[in-house]
Formats: structure tokens, sequence, C-alpha cells
């Protein structure tokens, strides 16, 4: 317990010293039971008064009854001002035996009158000196949240930069057929979005939405923005990608958080979309003619299942030109007014049908939403994608980072085999993989992109036509189409003969380089060589050729053999940093 300073101004030394006396007397006890005397100083004016607030800040002010008298009341507010914010009393001692009795003084807080009473004196000096210790518990307990205070405002900060360095690899602003809009209710954002290519031109862009606000809501953005932007440039499906976000939300998730999530891979070469909807808002699509799709969530928000069945939740659309597609957080269609009423999404879809242009959409949602809403309940979140604009390819996204010591090193002469079997094929995903190791060796990014494209193609030719037997034609109509993703779906789920293989042999010489891709299955072989049938059917041979050098086919075989030819690499001294090749892909610096 501090001590507890009492400071008697008085200019007549006998009545200092009575005073003096008097609170000597007095024995505090304070609430710990620990007895603590007052430590008295005098001096005999409010000049001197002042000069001792300097040395020692009292907690108490007595002037004696001939000090109180003199005293202007300028020197009391000088008095006070010194004190600074922790308030010290000032009592006046009132002379009673002088004749008629003064009126109170206005400038202290409060008085004593002489000739003087023990008892009420100790019994009010109590009262003054527990007002005291509270008041410096509230001083204390304010500095402690005032440090709090700072040291959260430092740590939103921070985090605040860790997450805008967490969408550092994203396309977002690549393209301008991807308009967003994130606007955070607090300091930080609970709702995230993040895109990126897959090695074969694949761009995919995922919309979340934590439980709740701020700092705990968007602290699970690191996890789940690692896990995208470390699998998706690497090759990983959609599926495998979602389950692991979904595994790792919920090994370190507080069990009343969850994300809702909705996830889109859009192929822009063979005009197909997939989404999954974990729980947002329905995303809708817009099509040309101004026909409006909602795609209702089929998932549990991730984090709240260790299981899942994200392949039978996702669905597959074809896209035709014109298509564009809208994304929204539950902030815009929950947003309120002074009345309480959301603005609900009809609101959102009478603007989506009035916007016959199919442009203006947009921006006219977030002026309704903000001219509705009387505050900003939640995080707001907004995302048009225009799926048919030619800046989505990947082709037009400037290239990725390359050395030149990697470009253009030596590639070697090796070979890869690689057969899966029925059980691998229910759920592998050999392209990651593949392009993993490719990754490492000198000079692969010249290739690498082809290489992608190449190999799942091939792959899926294998797995879809060759070994599940699915006929491609199924495709050419907009039932037939989502029918023959179901039917993928299922017989890969119940697959049990069949395999896979997959050949690289890479071969280079001073003249330039050959990689060679034989991808061979268990089925009947490819009985014809068909037209492209519709939008969507039949366009991979098509697809093969542009990218590959020779494609090799034959009816009647389910053996596949493409080649991917480059010419020999220049000097490093000597290329071009602009000469990048545009297929050249982004190797992710975080590893899986």
């Amino acid at each position: 317990m501090s001590a507890f300073r009492v400071l008697i101004v008085e200019s007549e030394a006998g009545e200092a010293a009575e005073l003096s006396g008097l609170i000597h007397s007095w024995e505090y006890t304070g609430a710990s039971g620990y007895i603590s005397p007052a430590v008295i100083d005098s001096v005999t004016s409010a000049e001197m008064a002042l000069q001792a607030y300097g040395e020692s800040p009292p907690n108490l002010v007595i002037f004696g009854p001939t000090s109180a008298v003199e005293v202007a009341s300028s020197q009391i507010r000088q008095l006070r001002q010194s004190s600074g914010i922790e308030p010290v009393p000032i009592l006046f001692v009132q002379d009673l035996s002088c004749g008629e009795p003064a009126a109170p003084p206005t400038d202290c807080d409060d008085i004593l009158t002489k000739p003087y009473s023990p008892s009420l004196v100790q019994l009010k000096l109590a009262s003054i000196r527990r007002f005291c210790e509270f008041s410096r518990s509230l001083m204390a307990q304010r500095d402690r949240l005032r440090r709090h205070h700072a040291d959260f405002l430092q740590e939103q900060a921070n985090a605040r930069e860790i997450f805008s360095n967490l969408g550092n690899e994203s396309c977002l602003d690549g393209s301008p057929a991807i308009r967003y809009h994130l606007s955070p209710r607090a300091v930080l954002n609970g709702d995230l979005l993040a895109a990126t290519y897959t090695p074969d031109g694949k761009l995919v862009l995922m919309l979340g939405d934590f439980a709740g606000h701020g700092l705990a809501a968007a602290v699970g953005a690191v996890p789940l923005t690692s896990i995208f932007y470390s699998m998706m440039p690497r090759g990983f499906s959609m599926g495998r990608v979602l389950r692991e976000i979904n595994r790792k939300l919920y090994d370190i998730l507080p069990r009343q958080m969850f994300c809702c999530l909705a996830m889109l891979e859009l192929d822009p070469r063979r005009m197909h979309l997939r989404l999954l909807n974990a729980g947002m808002p329905s995303p809708c699509l817009k099509r040309a003619s101004g026909e409006l799709h909602l795609l209702e969530s089929r998932h549990l928000p991730f984090g709240v299942l260790a299981t899942d069945q994200i392949d039978s939740a996702i669905v597959n659309l074809r896209v035709l030109p014109g298509d564009r597609l809208y994304l929204w957080s539950d902030g815009i269609h929950e947003a309120r007014n002074g009345k309480g009423e959301h603005f609900g999404e009809s609101r959102l879809m009478d603007l989506l049908r009035a916007d016959c242009g199919g442009n203006q959409a947009f921006d006219q949602i977030l002026m309704a939403v903000n001219a509705h809403a009387a505050e900003q309940h939640d995080d707001l979140s907004l995302v048009e994608l225009e799926l048919t604009d030619s800046s989505l390819c990947r082709s037009d996204l400037p290239a990725a980072d390359h050395n030149g010591e990697r470009k253009g090193g030596r590639i070697g002469n090796w070979s890869i085999e690689l057969r899966l079997a029925h059980e691998e094929l229910r759920t592998a995903d050999p392209l990651p993989h593949i392009l993993s190791v490719l990754a490492q060796m000198p000079g692969a990014a010249r290739f690498q992109e082809d290489l992608a494209i190449t190999l799942g193609e091939l792959f899926r030719n294998a797995l879809e036509h060759g070994v599940l037997e699915l006929d491609s034609s199924i495709k050419s109509t907009d039932d037939g189409f989502i029918r023959y993703y179901d039917l993928l779906a299922e017989r890969r789920s119940r697959l049990d003969r069949g395999w896979v293989n997959i050949v690289l042999s890479c071969t280079e010489s001073e003249e330039g380089g050959q990689l060679n891709l034989v991808v061979e299955d268990s089925g009947s072989g490819i009985q014809e060589i068909r037209e492209p049938k519709g939008v969507y059917a039949g366009r991979g041979l098509a697809l093969l050729q542009t990218v590959c050098s020779e494609v090799h086919l034959v009816p009647g075989s389910s053996r596949v053999e493409a080649i991917i030819r480059w010419p020999a690499a220049k000097p490093t001294a000597q290329e071009d940093p602009c000469g990048s090749p545009a297929n050249a892909v982004q190797n992710p610096s975080v590893p899986v």
C-alpha cells in the first residue's frame, strides 16, 4: 500500500501544528488489514503548495483556518491543474468560534469545522482516503486498457499486413473479366477472396466467409489461402484441394467456428465450369439471354465435419458466350436498413434481371446495398466474373518469373513410368506429382504448361473413355452434360478393375529437346476419331494438336502418344528477359 500524503497549507504555525497533530493521531486500516499512518507535509502559502506538488504530489490538501480565508480562487485552480487527471481533494478549515459562520466556500471540495471533532475529522479523512484508493485503482485499470488497446492495434496492423501478403499470389487483378468488391466491417476481413491458375490454364476462384468478424474470423484465412496457393498452381484437382482445406479447418478451428465457401474452376478452353457451394449464398449464373440460374449450396460449411462428400457436391455447367457469374457473401443480402429490413435476395435478382446490357449490375448492386443499409453489420463481398472473356485464357497473362539458369539449363535424357491400378484411379491425382518432380529439373519451365495440358487431357481421356467407358457424345446436350459428370463420379467411386499407364521420356541434343508422353489404358481402345459435336464434346483432340508437335492415336488401340518439342536453349547471358515463353508456369514457393 502506498503512503497517503496530506499537505497542510497554513500561515499560522500554531494552527498548522494543531491540525498536524490531529491528523498524525489518525491511523487508517485498509481493506487488507494493514495499518498505514498518513505522511504529513506543511507549507505556509499556496505558492509553496504549488512547489510541493512538483516534489511529492499529495493525495489531500487542507487549508488551515487562516490560509483558507486568504487563498484566491485562481490559486485553487492552479493547484487542481497541477494534480493532473488524478483528482486531489481540497479541504478548507472553517473556524466557527469567531462569531457568525461565513457562507461555505465554493472553491473547496469539503470543509472541516473548528473546534475540531477528532472522530468526525478521522471519519472524513478515512472516507477521502478510500476515495483516493478507488481513484488510483481506476487510473491503473485505465493504463492497462491503454496498453492492451495499443498492443491490439499493433497486432491488427501486423495481421492485416500478413493477410495482404497472402494475396500477393492472386491473379484477381490480372484480367478485366474479374470484378470484385471487399468491404470489411472491422479492420480485418472475415471474408476471403482468392484466385489463381492451374498449370493447364484453368482459373480457380474461391470466396469464403468465416463465422464471426475481425481477427478471430480472419485468422482462419491463413491456412486456407496457404493450401489454396500451394496446391492449385501445382495442378492438384479441385476436389483434392477442397478436401485438404476441410481437413485442415476441422483440425485447427474451434468447434463454434466454420467457413462457408464457394469455389469454382473455369476451363476457358473447354467452356466448362465446375462449382462447389458449401454454405454460401447461392451464386447466380446469368446467361447472355438474361436467364438466371441460382447455384444452391450442396455441402455443409467447411470445418464442421471431418468427413465430406465434396465430389458429389460439385456441379458441372456448360459455359455459353456472354455468360456471367455473380458471387456474394451474406453481408450483401443481409444488409439492414433503419427498420431492420434485409436487402434480400429478391432485390438482388431484380437488379440482375434489369441489367439488360450485362455490364451494369455489379455497380448497381453495390449502390443499392449502400443506399439500403443504415450501417454495415457484416463484411460485404461481391464478385462478377465474365466467363467467356478472352483475357481469362492463361496465354494472355504475364509469364511467370524464371531466371535464366532455370529456363535455359540442360534438361537431360530420362524416362518415367507410372502405372495406376483401379484402387488408385478412384481418387488418384497424378498430374501434380509428376509436375512436381519435373519442376525440379533445370529448364523444365520450357514445356511445363504444355505438359500439364497434354498430360491432363490424356489422363482424363484414358480414365473417362477408356477405363470408365463414358461416351463424350452424352455431353452434346445440356441435360447430357450434367448426366455425363454424374456418371463419371458414380462409376469412378465403384471402380473395381482397370488401369492407366503413363510413360514420359525426354531426350535432348544440341538441336533441341523432345518429350514423349504415352498414355495407355485397359479399355477397348478408340473406335473412331469423331468430329467435335456441340460446344463441348470432342474438343480434346483439337486442343492436343494445338499444344503438341505430334499426336498419334490409332482406332482400335487404347495407346495415345503425344510429342512436345522445343528448340535448343540460348546461352543464359544473352537471353531477353521479355522473351519468356508464354507457356511458362509459376512454381509456388511454399511446398505442400
